[in-house]
């Protein structure tokens, strides 16, 4: 389990613990409500579970769809590779998700990172990785406007 996990898990119990001994308080039509405002607050949470992870891969293909349009106008003649994070896989939860990784082939030792805003525009996200951390020579460097 990772923080963002332990975060949730600890909120929903602060959230629901509370109503639980409320009620446990309360007499009968009250701990009756209370308990179900807790169940109803788990059931939603439960929900939020199974939602949220189609959401994120809905929402990373198409920062994926977007970054390849951007790119193959930007770069019509160029073949390149986009990589997405494995999010969902043990040892890349502190990733960002939403970011795509590109590589050209006429430039496969640099790693050139892409976000998609709300609006649907596509940024360069910082600067292109290497394996030896060169700052200098990119080929595919765009400007922000």
């Amino acid at each position: 389990m990772g923080p963002h996990e332990l975060i949730e898990w600890i909120l929903l119990s602060v959230i629901v613990l509370p109503i639980v001994l409320l009620g446990i308080k309360l007499k009968s039509r009250g701990r009756a409500m209370m308990f179900t405002l807790a169940g109803l607050i788990c059931v939603a949470y439960g929900v939020y579970l199974i939602v949220h992870p189609y959401f994120v891969d809905q929402k990373v293909s198409y920062n994926a769809k977007q970054v390849e349009l951007h790119l193959e106008k930007t770069y019509p003649d160029e073949r390149f590779t986009l990589t997405t994070v494995p999010y969902w896989k043990e040892g890349y939860k502190h990733l960002n998700p939403y970011t795509i990784d590109v590589v050209f082939a006429n430039e496969a030792d640099a790693t050139y990172t892409y976000s998609v805003e709300d609006n649907g525009t596509v940024e360069l996200s910082g600067f292109p990785s290497t394996p030896d951390d060169r700052l200098d020579g990119f080929k595919h460097l765009e400007e922000h406007k």
